[in-house]
């Protein structure tokens, strides 16, 4: 069994609500906005939750997970919430960060430490993440698009970077 099944992740389709955010989203001056508060503000929401409900989940309508990871130069955990994909049962992630011309930090974290943990509705699974080739990346490429627009406008507008996208596994597997 894969993350996406065991943390029981799904891809539901957004309301009216969620999709006018999402087409907000996916303008540049509002992606630019969201780059610097969707971090603090998930964070927030999944703490007063438990950690059960980010705030992408029902503002956007997105499948989420948060991504533990060690910080590859502080050694620090760092909590990082991710739209999620499924990909042959587990979870892939895309480091879009929100088309900005610079790599997330947690890609940067991954290359160093690939041992994660995942968090989904305030549970925690131990993962092991890897980066994807190009057919089973363009895949992923292909889903997150048909999801949300916006992934469509992160690729261009970070043309001058390469994006990765990284699958995450259960860490026995």
């Amino acid at each position: 069994m894969g993350l996406w099944d065991e943390l029981e992740c799904e891809i539901v389709a957004p309301n009216v609500f969620q999709r006018a955010v999402q087409a907000a989203a996916a303008q540049r001056p509002v992606s630019r906005v969201l780059g610097r508060i969707h971090q603090p503000l998930d964070r927030a929401v999944a703490g007063l939750s438990g950690g059960r409900v980010s705030a992408t989940r029902p503002l956007a309508g997105l499948p989420t997970i948060t991504l533990v990871t060690m910080g590859a130069r502080s050694g620090e955990r760092r909590h990082t919430p991710l739209v999620a994909f499924p990909l042959d049962g587990n979870i892939a992630v895309i480091g879009s960060n929100y088309g900005s011309d610079r790599t997330p930090g947690w890609v940067y974290n991954l290359r160093a430490t690939p041992e994660v943990e995942v968090e989904h509705r305030g549970r925690t699974v131990a993962a092991t993440a890897r980066r994807l080739g190009r057919e089973a990346a363009d895949s992923v490429w292909a889903l997150a698009e048909s999801t949300y627009a916006g992934y469509a406008q992160y690729r261009r507008w970070a043309q001058g970077r390469e994006i990765t996208v990284w699958v995450l596994c259960p860490r026995d597997a």
